[in-house]
């Protein structure tokens, strides 16, 4: 197949105008076979394709996760860097985009419905009330680039926390100081599903990958011969809670109670 240009790709994922989009990415491939192609990457121009194949109506959610608060570290909603790729940092200085509050599991959000994520205040990281249940609800694409389902597939632990995991996993509250976007700092808790390292042994979501894909809810599209995994996180949650509650999780994880 002839090469892509990188301004196009947005045009072969299946995207539709008024999707609500979640990217992640390890953009360095890409960005390599840009160069390799006698393209120069240009961030800002990556974006706007995508924000152009999705319109107005659109809105696109891309991670901005820092653990650092659960570390005793003050959350600074404007100075607490992202830890989760170059992309998602990039788009916190640009001025369509805003940052959700969370302290652990926050997006930088552009479009339709950026107000909506941004006044969210789940104090669980991964519940109904926070942007993954906003995802499930709202037809959410998650598309992946260039890296595997496990070593970015964020939205496995809403369906565990959905499903009422507390084995494994369970709920654990973090205390500390944040900062909010006007500036003003106050104590507050937040919680996330932590891993209980009596049970918990290892993350492989290569079978739920498999069985997302069997069940067409997520497929796979290699562009440039880099992969892209799009999954359609509404249809994909029924799939994942089946493993869940029907598999003991073999799907996502390795465990000792399977």
């Amino acid at each position: 197949m002839a090469y892509i240009s990188y301004l196009d790709l947005p045009k072969h994922w299946g995207l539709e105008r008024g999707d609500r989009v979640l990217l992640t990415s390890d953009i360095m491939q890409l960005m390599f076979t840009t160069m390799r192609n006698g393209e120069r990457f240009d961030r800002d121009a990556f974006l706007d394709a995508i924000l152009g194949v999705i319109g107005e109506e659109g809105t696109l959610l891309i991670p901005t996760f820092n653990w650092d608060f659960c570390h005793g570290v003050a959350f600074d909603y404007h100075k607490t860097p992202c830890k989760t790729g170059a992309l998602g940092g990039f788009a916190l200085s640009r001025p369509d985009f805003r940052r959700t509050q969370h302290p652990l599991y926050s997006f930088a959000v552009a479009g339709k419905d950026q107000q909506l994520l941004c006044d969210m205040q789940n104090v669980s990281s991964f519940g109904v009330d926070s942007p993954f249940g906003y995802l499930e609800k709202n037809h959410g694409k998650n598309v992946i680039i260039g890296i595997h389902y496990t070593d970015c597939f964020t939205f496995v632990h809403h369906c565990e926390e959905v499903c009422g995991v507390d084995t494994y996993r369970f709920s654990k509250t973090f205390t500390g100081q944040y900062i909010d976007a006007e500036g003003q700092e106050s104590t507050r808790s937040y919680s996330m599903l932590v891993r209980s390292y009596e049970l918990y042994e290892a993350t492989d979501l290569t079978l739920i990958g498999e069985k997302m894909e069997r069940a067409g809810v997520a497929h796979v599209i290699v562009l440039n011969e880099i992969p892209y995994r799009i999954v359609d996180l509404t249809a994909a949650a029924p799939v994942i809670c089946d493993d869940i509650k029907n598999n003991s999780s073999r799907g996502i994880c390795k465990h000792k109670l399977q």
